[in-house]
């Protein structure tokens, strides 16, 4: 994956988000992938445990679709998308929605200290994945609960070359790219890199498998400050 540098990230990330709509993901048609996007939601709620007087956030938050469905607590999302913000400000108006860069967030956060911290989907995106993870240990406390996320781009582009081979892959999953470095991404994690990464300041709770162990075509990992 590339490692560029790019002049105005912040408008790039604008046009990605625009081209792979997030919600072609959360509310496809499709209902393997509305299965599988519904159970890394599911396991991510699970794992945070979220109670009441509990703070928070999640870091690289979208249109909300996850910070959005906690239950518990007063709640915080950040993206650096003015664009998306304003998508999930009219959906999610009990959340609180700030603007900021996951390598660089804005004093109106780092003040503060949460007690559950949720960055999923993001690292693949950024350009500096262990930025993120610092400013995340710089949020939390000694207790908190990080969940992140990662997909498993390796499994997930040799399921997609046998659907190819097979020639349903445009059938069951249209308009999908036919591999994962189409996509919008600037890196790709398996499990023993995402590990190595955040071994540092991070021990590691739980990993669960999306949407099954069997068939890891995500990871969604608990962990605390080390």
């Amino acid at each position: 994956m590339a490692n560029k540098r790019y002049d105005n990230f912040t408008q790039w990330n604008d046009e990605m988000l625009k081209k792979f709509d997030l919600e072609h993901y959360h509310a496809n048609a499709n209902f393997i992938v509305r299965f599988i996007e519904s159970k890394r939601v599911k396991f991510i709620l699970k794992f945070i445990e979220a109670r009441e007087g509990d703070e928070i956030i999640e870091i690289g938050c979208g249109a909300g679709d996850i910070i959005g469905r906690v239950e518990k607590g007063e709640t915080t999302g950040v993206d650096i998308s003015r664009y998306i913000l304003n998508v999930a400000r009219q959906r999610y108006p009990q959340v609180k929605f700030v603007a900021g860069n996951a390598e660089e967030l804005p004093d109106e956060i780092i003040k503060n200290r949460y007690d559950k911290i949720i960055c999923s989907e993001v690292i693949e995106h950024v350009e500096n994945p262990d930025k993120v993870l610092t400013e995340i240990r710089r949020l939390a406390k000694k207790d908190s609960a990080v969940v992140i996320s990662v997909p498993n781009e390796n499994l997930i582009d040799g399921v997609k070359k046998i659907l190819q081979g097979l020639r349903i892959f445009n059938w069951l999953f249209p308009k999908f790219p036919q591999k994962m470095t189409e996509e919008w991404h600037l890196h790709s994690f398996g499990l023993e890199k995402i590990k190595k990464l955040v071994a540092r300041d991070y021990s590691v709770e739980r990993i669960k498998g999306v949407p099954f162990g069997w068939l890891p075509l995500r990871y969604v990992i608990k962990m605390k400050l080390k």
